[in-house]
């Protein structure tokens, strides 16, 4: 699903280039259960949305299912991540004026395929335990319910590739839990290959790949 051969990437921090990754190699199977961890700052984010097209390698080349990312035009980028990628971030990114469904259908808003989805996102927002919940908007729902609807939005587009960013960060231990058996039932049904960042380990699985990342080197 995802080669990742010999990257780099730094950043400006005033006038000083501050270097995040330093040769990354690594390679993501397609269906796997995948996790990013290592300290804070190791670069462990930057990886994931490098994987995702959000962001450019300095040198090195990104594959996703053998198409080389870093030559794309941004708008071949837009309609990649649009078509074969979901997104999960920890601050769930929902659109406050807007109610559980109306936010899973958002990525569909400017291709016009909103109103064609709306059963199937209300399907899929029962399916994560939100039924009695689809009108809601976001200040209505607790952090694990806005959670499940970012989850929902991603699940949407039946994307090959999902990546999360700390999906778990701003929720209890029991939630989180929660929300990684959303996530895994849906990895088993859809087949789709998930790549996860995070700090707490309690949710890695023995059959799970894991990326240790340190200092901006795959170390493990």
């Amino acid at each position: 699903m995802i080669d990742v051969e010999n990257v780099n990437k730094s950043y400006l921090r005033g006038k000083t280039a501050v270097s995040v990754l330093r040769g990354v190699t690594c390679h993501v199977p397609t269906g796997a259960f995948s996790f990013i961890v290592g300290p804070s700052g190791s670069g462990k984010s930057t990886l994931l949305y490098l994987m995702g097209a959000l962001d450019t390698p300095d040198s090195g080349s990104i594959r996703l299912r053998g198409e080389d990312l870093a030559p794309l035009e941004p708008a071949k980028k837009d309609e990649l991540r649009r078509r074969s990628i979901g997104f999960i971030f920890q601050s769930f990114n929902l659109l406050p004026n807007l109610d559980a469904v109306d936010n899973v259908l958002v990525p569909f808003l400017p291709t016009g395929e909103a109103a064609s989805r709306r059963s199937e996102a209300a399907d899929l927002l029962r399916q994560v335990g939100l039924g009695n919940r689809l009108d809601h908007r976001p200040s209505e729902l607790s952090g694990g319910e806005q959670q499940r609807v970012a989850i929902a939005r991603a699940l949407l587009k039946r994307p090959a590739l999902i990546l999360a960013d700390e999906p778990t960060g701003e929720l209890d231990s029991a939630t989180g839990q929660e929300i990684f058996e959303i996530l895994r039932r849906m990895q088993r049904e859809m087949q789709t290959t998930i790549v996860t960042v995070t700090h707490d380990h309690r949710y890695i699985q023995d059959s799970d790949l894991v990326l240790r990342i340190q200092d901006g080197r795959i170390v493990a």
